[in-house]
């Protein structure tokens, strides 16, 4: 068993995380912390289908880096003519 001490202030965040995910404070930590310990996961099992995906596209990095930041400048540029589900408001 292990017992440390956090100060308030981490405390407060500990519990309104844990709370915003719907468990207890002390399952929230002991998730957390293991996390913290587990060995690195590789790439492979991060990205599953995806990285797969993009690793039998044939494209390259960069094409891949040029179309995210394009989709992502039309999001935005959608989402202030407040098209695609956004509320239109500002």
């Amino acid at each position: 068993m292990l017992n440390i001490s956090i100060s308030p202030e981490a405390e407060t965040r500990l519990r309104a995380k844990a709370a915003a995910a719907g468990v207890d404070v002390t399952a929230y930590a002991t998730r957390q912390l293991e996390l913290l310990v587990a060995p690195p996961r590789s790439l492979k099992e991060i990205s599953g289908e995806v990285g797969e995906a993009f690793k039998n596209s044939g494209i390259s990095e960069g094409e891949l880096a040029a179309f995210l930041e394009a989709e992502k400048h039309k999001m935005r540029t959608e989402r202030r003519r407040g098209v695609g589900g956004g509320n239109g408001s500002k």
